[in-house]
């Protein structure tokens, strides 16, 4: 039994995992990736409000092989315009006190080209979650509101970057075709 149990650990488990793994790589399975790269290669990121989320997207550009400047001439104008952020009492106890928030997010932008070519229009995108209340643990509901905050932060930027790789995939593509 052990001659068995000792020469399934030693062949057969090495060999399962590398016909598994010939077998992931030959269907042609491949990380999500947001190719901008390809189309541009300076970012300058701009806001016209008091935005938090410049940061974020400035950090997305740059995750995607962008570089990002502040000054100067770039191949892709991004300006956030407006960044809201409300929250407000959605859920009620009994006795009429505030049982839980709504947190929206609503952020406000643009894309250009060097060119002048609008890319996106001013567009809006917005997130909400819930956040129920604890009464007990007040500082565990702030570090949870922090937290939903952030996603929604992440959740918008990501669209975004989406959003500008299909206009850029779409613009490569006409060029390949022919």
């Amino acid at each position: 039994m052990w001659c068995i149990h000792g020469y399934y650990k030693v062949v057969m488990k090495p060999l399962f995992s590398i016909v598994g793994f010939l077998l992931l790589v030959g269907c042609g399975f491949q990380l999500r990736t947001w190719d901008l790269a390809s189309s541009y290669r300076i970012v300058r990121v701009e806001s016209h409000a008091d935005s938090s989320i410049e940061r974020d997207i400035r950090g997305a550009f740059e995750s995607a092989g962008l570089v990002v400047v502040e000054e100067g001439d770039a191949d892709l104008y991004l300006t956030v315009e407006r960044e809201d952020f409300e929250q407000r009492s959605d859920m009620f106890t009994g006795d009429g006190r505030v049982a839980g928030y709504q947190l929206q997010l609503r952020v406000a932008y643009q894309a250009s080209e060097a060119s002048g070519k609008v890319l996106v229009p001013l567009r809006t995108l917005q997130e909400q979650r819930s956040l129920p209340l604890n009464r007990d643990n007040v500082v565990g509901s702030d570090a949870e509101k922090r937290l939903l905050v952030q996603e929604m932060r992440m959740d918008i930027v990501q669209r975004i970057v989406r959003t500008l790789a299909v206009l850029a995939d779409q613009a490569i593509e006409p060029l390949d075709a022919s």
